[in-house]
């Protein structure tokens, strides 16, 4: 046996084995394992198989460094894979990288505060390698027993061929990150070709309105709203507008993160037509309305922001929170005065103000004076339902205040708010946060509410029903219809306002069905 293990065939086969087997022993020993853990084995398995042989064919060159940056890599990849799963039961897949991406400096700061956990501690045991000499030796000498260097290609070929048509590529992280990256950049460019072309768009209209204000909430969840029925009294000043709100009882977003949903809520693809690149904010340049986009989230991430790019076609762009190394995010009061300067302008407008809303760590989303909801005896969750009710409490006065601003304006207008997604704390599932892989109905379910004048002329076709099926990739076509703006590529019966609205299914992860989706949780 000691003589086998003096094989560095045989070490080099134990160093890409280990990992692998720490791995499947953590998933084990915190949670049940499934479908997803066996495929995702199967697949670092086959890629430490062509690690293994492409190694062999390095060595053969002396390139020691390149191959020792390779074992490390691959180290690096279960651990991600390994952390992610403990922390939150999932698997990489794009919409992280898409998160990544648009993540700034801050929000990293702030997630790592927020989901640091006791669990990662075990990481440690990928390092034992590291205190082994045996292994720190292995490339000292090549004694490595081989067979020529195209049978080693060849080897390698043979596995990724059928790590390809096997399917079980989906779960190799590089691949992923590269394919995602890819897809990322062409939507990016898409988007940016449009903008930068459309400015002769024909429109024509059918209202004659003055002013439109479109509020983006972040991470509420309509589940935690006294206004949709929560037992907490969080919305009570949207409540005292009594019958002049239209609210929407089941609108949902397409995705459970920002960067997704904003996309299918600003652009003109859904499920459907993936592929389509039309911008909103063009339509109304070009129906004669000034557009502003202004904003207390971060313009810039770690690879710009896809929200900063979907907003870069406005007439005028105000970032409140531009310092990225700022400590915490300015509260969204900070927006109000700005808004009500806008309200001055004599021009026909288009509005969007996006806050910070619910978003993590909630207890800094909110000014002392709205932390209604405190329980100094509370546990660690029930503070984090605390906070996060505060946080919604909070934003209910800055859609109000926003909301009585543009009523007092007497201007025929209108309000829209809703939210990117929700966040699920502790409603249906032991967690708080939003996460694509492991979604539950309270990340899908958001607030749609309008506000309309008693001037603001409705377009042709205009209906209100509370109770209709609508997804945000619909948005466009609804805020361009509820202006009577019209378009071939704008589709009435795509619109929530219309009374033409065709009823369609709503998909959501893996293609399902929502109503589906949302019945399992019913179910347990």
């Amino acid at each position: 046996m000691k003589k086998l293990i003096k094989n560095n065939n045989v070490k080099l086969a134990l160093l890409l084995i280990y990992p692998l087997i720490v791995a499947l022993g953590l998933e084990m020993a915190f949670y049940e394992t499934g479908f997803s853990t066996g495929e995702n084995l199967k697949e670092n398995f086959l890629s430490a198989t062509a690690l293994f042989f492409l190694i062999k064919v390095l060595l053969q060159f002396k390139l020691k460094r390149i191959s020792t940056f390779l074992i490390v890599f691959f180290y690096l990849i279960i651990i991600i894979e390994t952390c992610l799963f403990l922390l939150f039961k999932a698997r990489f897949n794009s919409s992280y990288l898409y998160v990544i991406l648009n993540t700034n400096f801050n929000e990293i700061k702030e997630f790592s505060s927020v989901y640091s956990s006791s669990k990662l501690l075990v990481v440690f045991l990928f390092f034992i390698p590291i205190l082994v000499r045996s292994f720190r030796r292995i490339f000292y000498k090549n004694n490595f027993t081989s067979r020529p260097i195209y049978l080693n290609l060849i080897l390698v070929l043979i596995v990724l061929i059928f790590l390809k048509f096997s399917g079980l590529i989906i779960y190799n992280l590089p691949y992923i990150v590269v394919k995602s990256y890819i897809q990322y950049s062409e939507q990016v460019t898409s988007i940016e070709e449009f903008n930068e072309n459309s400015k002769d768009i024909n429109v024509s209209t059918s209202t004659n309105n003055d002013l439109l204000v479109v509020i983006i909430g972040e991470s509420a969840s309509r589940q935690h709203m006294s206004v949709y029925g929560y037992k907490r009294k969080t919305t009570q000043l949207l409540e005292k507008f009594d019958d002049s709100l239209l609210i929407y009882n089941d609108v949902i977003s397409s995705h459970v993160y920002t960067t997704g949903s904003l996309i299918d809520a600003f652009t003109l693809k859904n499920v459907e037509e993936p592929k389509k690149n039309e911008t909103l904010i063009p339509f109304f340049k070009s129906a004669g309305y000034q557009v502003t986009w202004l904003s207390n989230q971060r313009p810039v991430g770690i690879h710009d922001n896809m929200v900063s790019r979907l907003s870069s076609a406005a007439d005028e762009k105000i970032y409140l929170s531009y310092n990225d190394f700022r400590d915490q995010t300015a509260y969204d009061e900070i927006l109000l005065p700005i808004f009500q300067k806008k309200l001055k302008n004599d021009y026909k407008q288009v509005v969007f103000i996006h806050l910070s809303g619910s978003h993590y760590d909630y207890k800094k989303r909110v000014p002392k004076d709205f932390q209604k909801f405190i329980i100094d005896s509370a546990s660690e969750k029930e503070q984090i339902i605390n906070s996060y009710d505060n946080s919604i409490f909070y934003t209910d006065y800055i859609v109000s205040q926003i909301i009585k601003y543009v009523k007092y304006t007497n201007k025929k207008s209108a309000v829209v708010y809703f939210s990117d997604h929700g966040d699920e704390v502790y409603d249906t599932q032991d967690f708080f946060g939003h996460f694509e892989d492991n979604p539950t109905p309270a990340m899908y379910e958001i607030p749609f509410i309008v506000w309309k004048s008693n001037t603001f002329e409705t377009p042709e076709n205009f209906e209100f029903n509370s109770s209709r099926k609508f997804m945000l990739d619909d948005l466009p076509h609804s805020l361009t219809h509820l202006l009577g703006i019209k378009n071939d590529k704008l589709t009435e019966d795509r619109s929530l306002f219309s009374k033409n609205f065709n009823e369609r299914r709503r998909k959501v992860i893996e293609n399902q069905d929502y109503s589906e989706f949302k019945q399992k949780f019913v179910n347990e």
